[in-house]
């Protein structure tokens, strides 16, 4: 027979487990607040910190949990913190612009996807979640084969002028090569930011990348693979063909000329145009990250604010 002990035990366990993950969705709720951006259930089981549990869990704290305490509301079958459904309009708005910007990001994403070196290209940032106004970047992570990262890069800024032509503004802010791929910046942002990203080509880069990036299931360990593999696509075999021969044509001394030339060129004009930049500037053979405005730094700051505020 148990005991009654045992009994209490048993019942504080479930207690116990049941106000953990009820931290763990406010805590994921808080998050994406920053950034004005209510999310469904699913995406609240997919980004949920440092817990693993089912999506029927999920649903049943928060409808008889946070919703009984009025800490979260639903709307449109998008969740909010109190005070805040009305970012569900919101989140209609941007995704209705974001469709229309995903077809011109795919259309310029292709061209890059197939010149010389490139080996991945993924769309990261606002439009990854459909979270974009009408002016918003659309931000790319390109990978290149190694020892011709800053040529390639070259290449891939004058399809960026191209798209400007047409009122579209593509920003390639982060390149690595297929040789440095681990990230060093091990925190909750840069765990977002892989758990998030859109790969459209190279989908066993992408997936060596999350691979050799496993400490992002410290933070998020629900969120493994790509958030949709709708459009992943990888190049044709005349597509193939055509990146091959222009790899072979640059692949020699001059090749490696134009590459030393052009990272000389480029890393001191970066450097002289970020004189006090708020993240660390790396510009290196195997990685050019050029992010000045310390947007991941401000974010996590933010958020740990929110987190004190709400007792967590």
């Amino acid at each position: 027979m148990r005991n009654a002990e045992g009994d209490q035990a048993m019942t504080r366990e479930p207690a116990k487990g049941r106000a953990n993950l009820s931290k763990a969705i406010l805590k994921t709720l808080l998050y994406a607040d920053i950034f004005d951006y209510p999310l469904t259930a699913d995406e609240i089981c997919r980004y949920l910190p440092e817990l693993e549990v089912q999506r029927e869990e999920v649903s049943a704290v928060l409808e008889e949990g946070l919703f009984a305490d009025g800490l979260v509301h639903r709307h449109n079958g998008f969740f909010a913190l109190r005070g805040r459904t009305h970012l569900a309009g919101v989140r209609e708005r941007r995704s209705a612009i974001a469709q229309k910007k995903w077809q011109r990001a795919r259309r310029f994403v292709r061209i890059i996807a197939h010149l010389p070196f490139v080996r991945m290209v993924a769309v990261t940032g606002a439009l990854a979640v459909d979270n974009v106004e009408a002016q918003d970047d659309i931000d790319l992570l390109v990978v290149t084969a190694p020892g011709r990262l800053w040529l390639c890069r070259a290449l891939v800024i004058l399809v960026v002028y191209a798209a400007r032509l047409f009122g579209e503004r593509i920003c390639p802010n982060y390149f690595l090569t297929d040789r440095a791929l681990v990230l060093d910046d091990c925190n909750l942002f840069t765990a977002r930011e892989l758990a998030q990203m859109v790969p459209l080509y190279g989908s066993e880069i992408y997936y060596r990348m999350r691979a050799l990036n496993a400490w992002t299931r410290n933070y998020l360990p629900q969120a493994d693979g790509p958030p949709s593999e709708d459009g992943l696509r990888e190049l044709g075999r005349t597509g193939r063909a055509i990146q091959g021969v222009l790899e072979r044509m640059l692949s020699g001394r001059i090749g490696a000329a134009l590459e030393a030339w052009e990272m000389r060129r480029k890393v001191a004009r970066l450097t002289r145009q970020a004189s006090a930049p708020l993240d660390p500037l790396v510009f290196s053979p195997d990685c050019c990250k050029g992010h000045f405005d310390g947007h991941g730094r401000i974010i996590l700051d933010r958020f740990e604010r929110r987190v004190r505020e709400y007792g967590l």
